[in-house]
């Protein structure tokens, strides 16, 4: 087969007294020449918005050679409040409060200068804690903090650092030398060490060898033809593969854990159950992901309502829904990834939709 290069997509008396008039000659009255000016709004002072504080540690003589960002990312399908400290021994250098949108990030940019070694303490309203230490150092990325069912941190890089961690390629073009939105993110939540990504699209097909390290999280930008790529990610723990349109599904995040799995999103979906019949149901639900059941439950859904059970579908690349219904077994496959969403399973007069429902 003719391998062909990728296309690269890549704010004193009552006289004096204006707006009053006085007694005239005879006793008639004068009328102040003021009050025959035409009114003037009095123009509302602009608030000043309070200055940002600089980032810790700036202008020390050891100062990083880029003050690092903290990024929290919510993996919840639901809104997320937070506390973040990030101390330095007794002293406090970051202290904030953060509403963390639904399957969204918010991003406290270029806080920390100095390279020292951190206490980061992380609390959120349902009494969930996360305690870890960061040392930046140069060279390093900024803190990515995700919130799921555990609080961890990743060491996270940009994609114009991709670069940095390529060891080996067959296609000099296949990582995007400029700002591409198509993406696979390496998410190593552990060990590091050697991935493998290859693509392909049945006319040719490029790879590209990286070293990641430990608890990162690094996007690599690609150049990828139009229409379906069969992506593959190998390491030393295993390969899987994924048949992926970047147009439509977004970045494809490669875990790499044991084995590396090549997923949609990193989500924790909410399963949402909607009856939109003029009957009540009683209907087994069972979720497929990668091949692996997360959730098998009989649910009871009134007429024209809905149940919602959170946090029972983790990310993966493949799903499938089977809803048994009376003597009706009925399965779904989502062809393509996910909306980022709950996913959703109507019950409808003429059968059974699945699919997912982005968040508002």
């Amino acid at each position: 087969m003719h391998r062909r290069r990728f296309l690269r997509v890549g704010v004193a008396g009552l006289a004096g007294i204006a707006g009053c008039s006085s007694a005239g000659d005879g006793g008639s009255r004068t009328v102040n020449p003021a009050l025959r000016e035409t009114p003037t709004d009095t123009p509302t002072p602009t608030p000043t918005a309070t200055p940002e504080p600089p980032a810790y540690g700036a202008g020390e003589a050891d100062s990083l050679e880029r003050a690092r960002s903290v990024h929290v990312r919510n993996r919840f399908v639901t809104p997320q409040w937070i506390s973040l400290q990030i101390a330095e021994g007794g002293r406090t250098a970051v202290e904030r409060t953060v509403r963390i949108p639904p399957a969204d990030r918010v991003s406290l940019d270029g806080v920390i200068a100095a390279p020292r070694r951190y206490a980061v303490t992380v609390r959120t309203t349902d009494r969930r804690r996360g305690e870890f230490e960061w040392a930046p150092g140069p060279g390093d990325g900024d803190l990515e903090i995700d919130l799921g069912t555990t609080i961890t941190p990743r060491d996270s890089y940009p994609p114009s650092t991709a670069p940095k961690f390529v060891v080996g390629t067959t296609d000099p073009g296949f990582v995007a030398g400029a700002p591409s939105t198509t993406e696979v993110v390496v998410d190593t939540p552990a060990e590091g060490g050697r991935v493998r990504v290859t693509a392909s699209d049945g006319e040719g097909s490029a790879g590209v060898d990286l070293r990641v390290p430990a608890a990162s999280r690094v996007p690599i930008p690609l150049s990828l033809p139009r229409g379906e790529v069969s992506v593959a990610v190998e390491t030393r723990k295993g390969t899987d593969r994924h048949e992926w349109v970047p147009s439509e599904d977004g970045a494809l995040v490669c875990l790499n854990d044991s084995p590396p799995r090549l997923v949609c999103d990193l989500l924790i979906r909410d399963l949402l159950l909607e009856n939109d019949t003029d009957d009540d149901a009683g209907v087994d639900v069972e979720v497929v992901a990668d091949d692996a059941s997360v959730f098998d439950w009989r649910l009871y859904p009134a007429a024209g309502g809905s149940v919602r059970i959170p946090t029972v579908v983790p990310p993966a690349g493949r799903y499938v829904v089977a809803v048994e219904r009376g003597d009706d077994v009925i399965r779904r496959r989502l062809r393509r990834c996910p909306a980022r969403g709950p996913l959703v399973v109507r019950l409808t007069d003429d059968g059974v939709d699945v699919g997912a429902r982005p968040v508002e």
